[in-house]
């Protein structure tokens, strides 16, 4: 797979796995549907191990891209870069644990407790994210 297909597959999957996120949280909060909240946050689970399985398989392939401007746009990407990662190494023992609490343990107080901790630091990295690609890949300096 080319470097363009590895970078729109990954970037594509975290930007869905985030509109899943929003959709698992609307059945939950607003429709009390237990059933599509789970099947939806575990799509977006599934999406992000996507994500993850594309970026890694292109950071292997190709390496780093080193960012092409300079400047206020350089200070903005690593302004967003910077907890984009950091949070992003969050994020999955975060998913896991929800995942563990509200279908192996059944304890849907802690879930939803943890739960309003990870669905933002979610949404934070599927945004920062497509940040990250659009200043890497699509904005012309």
């Amino acid at each position: 797979m080319t470097l363009e297909t590895l970078t729109l597959i990954s970037t594509t999957c975290i930007v869905l796995s985030g509109a899943s996120l929003l959709l698992g949280w609307y059945f939950i909060r607003w429709r009390r549907d237990m059933i599509r909240h789970r099947n939806t946050m575990l799509t977006a689970t599934t999406l992000a191990g996507l994500f993850l399985v594309a970026y890694v398989t292109r950071w292997s392939l190709y390496g780093s891209k080193a960012f092409p401007g300079t400047g206020g746009w350089r200070t903005l990407y690593f302004a967003n870069l910077i907890p984009h990662i950091i949070l992003a190494m969050a994020v999955g023992p975060l998913a896991l644990r929800l995942i563990y609490l509200a279908l192996w343990k059944r304890d849907f107080a802690r879930h939803r407790r943890w739960g309003r901790v990870t669905v933002p630091i979610w949404l934070y990295v599927a945004a920062s994210g497509w940040l990250v690609y659009y200043m890497l890949y699509r904005m012309a300096y």
